[in-house]
């Protein structure tokens, strides 16, 4: 059985970068990042962000103007204001 449940998400965007920042825990504590796992699959470049029991926590997204969908962009840049 398939239960949807939603939590807020915390994203960062660098629009001189053209990065985003999607953090699945937060916040991270300094030093939380213990090992980075970049995948470059034909679509684009993105970064998993793992602590050291190999949990994910956080996801960056390269080219983020073409890759995430512009209403989540959107949303990021009005928190920026």
């Amino acid at each position: 059985m398939y239960k949807e449940t939603r939590v807020t998400l915390v994203c960062t965007y660098d629009s001189v970068a053209d990065a985003a920042y999607l953090y699945l825990d937060h916040p991270l504590p300094p030093g939380a990042v213990q090992r980075v796992v970049p995948f470059d699959p034909a679509e684009g470049m993105f970064v998993l962000d793992l602590d050291a029991e190999g949990h994910v926590v956080g996801l960056e997204v390269l080219g983020a103007s073409t890759r995430l969908p512009p209403a989540l962009l959107g949303a990021i840049h009005d928190q920026d204001r």
